[in-house]
Parts: structure tokens; C-alpha cells; sequence
């Protein structure tokens, strides 16, 4: 049978250390994400940023969601997705449906990609639509691991005896056993961060976010970088010569350290929100 293709955030699938490698030809391998999804195939939907020839027949590229960024390797075996990929002007916003892989040169560090099968340019649309349904399922994984970290010995019935599926017992027990310490409030974040630009439209859906207890200092400090990075995409849209808006004139206008611009760049562009064309000149991606 063929796996489903799961919906993660580029940030749970990159944070993946533990992985079950098949002993067999045609079973799948499966990288255990720290949130119980067991990933053997995915479908994400992001901004293409990044594409370069690694060999003669392998391609590397970039893909940017709300969260960081996913790196896809295509080769020989997959010509169609490779070709759309070297052939696809950046910044676009793309969907794929690959297979997970993993590079491991050493004990403790492991290294996550995809391998595209499938490869399409999409819209804005589609990319939202798929932040939402993404989003979702998190919420629903961040809420079978808070009830399995509350059980003394957490077990696949338990969970399912709670309305979970049979799918989210599994990974979550999994995930559990490899895992030493779970950061479930780290998550809670990060779905409030991958919903934080598509804020109208959520709240039009009703979409509720999970309640998080914070410190006010670490919470003040969220909605100052918040409100810088609206200022500096402002900035940059209202300043854009057709080349770009320069580093020296975001720090002059802002006010701001070069180390708290460089936090702020970062962040805009691991959402999608800008993009790099000229080394210390930043434009906004543009809309469809």
C-alpha cells in the first residue's frame, strides 16, 4: 500500500534525529518527527528560493514555509520533478510530494531532506490553504503528545481511547520512546507563528489557537520583532527601485542593531515574505 504523504511544518521535520531505516528492498524507511509524525513521504507547499546544481545530475533547492525552509534533492530518477525545478524562475510558490530522506555522517547528527516525485507551481491560494491544513494537523498531534506526557506509561490504546487515531498513537508512542526531552510548548509556538501573517483569514475561519502560558517579558519581546517586521516589509515595498532595498537603508530608517536586523531579515525570509536577488538588497515576494 501506498504511505500517505504527510503535512509538517519545515521546522518539526528539520528538528528530526531519530529515523527507522527498512531491511527490506520495498518496505518504506521513516523518519520520526518529535511530535509522533512517522514520515516515509510528504506533500508541502512553499516558496522556491533556491536552486543549484549540486552534480551533473543532482539539483539542490530551497523551499520556504512560515516555519524555515525544507531542501529538496532531485536526480536522475525523478527527471520531471528536476526539470521543473531548474526551469522555475525564484521566488514561486511550488508543491511537491516527495520522499523523505536521511544523510547521517555521524553518530548524533542527522541530516533531513526530500526527494521530489512531484513537482507544480501553484498559487497563493493553494500555499495558504495547505498552511491551514498543516496548522491543523499539528494542533491535533501537540494535543495527543500533551495527554501521552501526562500518562505514566503511555500505550497506543490509551491514546486512541482518547479520540485520537490509531496513526497518532503510533508516532506519538514512537516518538517518545526516542526522544529524551519533548518540547511541546516550542510547537504551541511555532502554530502561532505559521498563522501570525494569515491572521484576518483565520480569525474570519474561527481557527483558535492553543493556549500558551508566557513570560510578559519573552511575550513583549514577540510582539516588538512582530512590529519590526511589519515596519521593515513596509519599507522595503514602499522603497523597492526594481533592484531591491538596501541593508545600509533599513538599519538608517529603523534605528535598529545589525544584529537585530539580521534577526528580522531572517525571519521574513524563512516565511516568504522577501527574498535576497543582490547580496545586502532585499524585495518583497511578489503576490499573485
Amino acid at each position: 500500500m501506498r504511505e500517505p504523504a504527510w503535512r509538517v511544518f519545515s521546522a518539526e521535520y528539520n528538528a528530526s534525529k531519530h529515523y527507522i531505516r527498512s531491511e527490506e528492498p520495498k518496505k518504506p524507511s521513516y523518519v520520526i518527527t518529535p511530535l509522533g509524525a512517522k514520515i516515509s513521504r510528504l506533500f508541502i507547499v512553499g516558496v522556491l528560493t533556491e536552486v543549484r546544481n549540486i552534480t551533473d545530475e543532482v539539483v539542490k533547492a530551497r523551499v520556504a514555509d512560515q516555519t524555515g525552509a525544507f531542501y529538496l534533492l532531485a536526480g536522475k530518477f525523478r527527471p520531471e520533478a528536476r526539470h521543473i525545478l531548474e526551469t522555475t524562475k525564484t521566488p514561486e510558490f511550488i508543491a511537491v510530494v516527495g520522499k523523505s530522506n536521511v544523510f547521517k555522517p555521524e553518530e548524533e547528527i542527522v541530516y533531513v531532506s526530500v526527494v521530489p516525485e512531484r513537482v507544480r507551481v501553484v498559487n497563493e491560494i493553494l500555499r495558504n490553504y495547505w498552511v491551514f491544513d498543516t496548522a491543523r494537523k499539528l494542533k491535533i498531534r501537540i494535543e495527543a503528545m500533551q495527554e501521552a506526557l501526562k500518562m505514566d506509561e503511555p500505550t497506543v490504546k490509551k491514546i486512541v481511547e482518547l479520540g485520537f487515531s490509531k496513526k497518532i498513537a503510533e508516532g506519538i508512542v514512537e516518538a517518545i520512546k526516542r526522544y529524551e526531552k519533548i518540547n511541546v510548548e516550542r510547537y504551541i509556538d511555532m502554530l502561532r507563528d505559521a498563522l501570525k501573517h494569515l491572521l484576518p483569514e483565520y480569525q474570519a475561519l474561527g481557527y483558535e489557537l492553543p493556549a500558551v502560558e508566557e513570560e510578559e517579558e519573552e511575550e513583549e519581546k514577540k510582539e516588538e520583532n512582530y512590529e519590526l517586521e511589519k515596519e521593515v516589509l513596509k519599507l522595503i515595498e514602499e522603497n523597492d527601485d526594481g533592484t531591491g532595498v538596501s541593508y545600509e537603508f533599513l538599519l538608517e530608517k529603523t534605528g535598529v542593531s545589525s544584529d537585530k536586523m539580521d534577526e528580522i531579515l531572517a525571519s521574513l525570509q524563512d516565511r516568504g515574505e522577501i527574498y535576497e536577488p543582490f547580496i545586502g538588497k532585499f524585495r518583497k515576494l511578489p503576490r499573485r
